[in-house]
């Protein structure tokens, strides 16, 4: 089981979204061992991207439907995490 953050920065590093666009993974409810126990958001973005989002968000969730969030912590609420693409350029 992959980490939060390990799955969100291959999002980002594939979608390489515009400046100022943030992509982000919240903590879901699963309820079962096929259904992920995350969902993704992201900012405003070209048809192109959306399209590109849209795919790789599809291969991510089969591929890692259950993701590990006990790196991620949290005050209040759902656990998330949030990254640009400035954050990750340089890893």
């Amino acid at each position: 089981m992959r980490a939060a953050g390990a799955v969100l920065k291959e999002l980002v590093r594939h979608l390489g979204p515009p400046r100022g666009c943030a992509l982000v993974l919240t903590e879901w409810q699963s309820s079962g061992p096929t259904d992920p126990n995350w969902v993704a958001s992201c900012g405003i973005m070209d048809e192109q991207g959306l399209l590109r989002y849209n795919e790789k968000l599809a291969e991510l969730r089969k591929a890692d439907p259950l993701i590990d969030w006990s790196d991620v912590t949290t005050f209040a609420g759902r656990r998330r995490v949030a990254l640009w693409l400035s954050e990750v350029e340089d890893t």
